[in-house]
């Protein structure tokens, strides 16, 4: 039947360095805590579609490409009360 693709993130960490896509699992920790991958919460686990972690590693939504842009203050500026 193939392997399972819905994983927790330690099997995740451990299925991507093994698929050469090495990613700590402090990093994957955070993606998911700020909803960069998707996961759904089992009782305490969060499970992922290890597809989809893959998407975003290899960036295939070019989301990550982009430039980024930053808004530059400089001096003192006023604030109206």
């Amino acid at each position: 039947m193939g392997t399972n693709n819905v994983v927790t993130i330690r099997e995740a960490v451990q299925r991507a360095k093994a698929d050469g896509l090495p990613v700590s699992e402090y990093t994957l920790r955070h993606w998911v805590r700020i909803g960069a991958v998707p996961t759904r919460k089992v009782g305490q686990k969060a499970l992922l579609f290890y597809p989809n972690l893959v998407r975003f590693l290899q960036c295939e939504d070019g989301a990550d490409n982009a430039p980024a842009t930053v808004a530059a203050v400089s001096g003192i500026r006023r604030v109206d009360l």
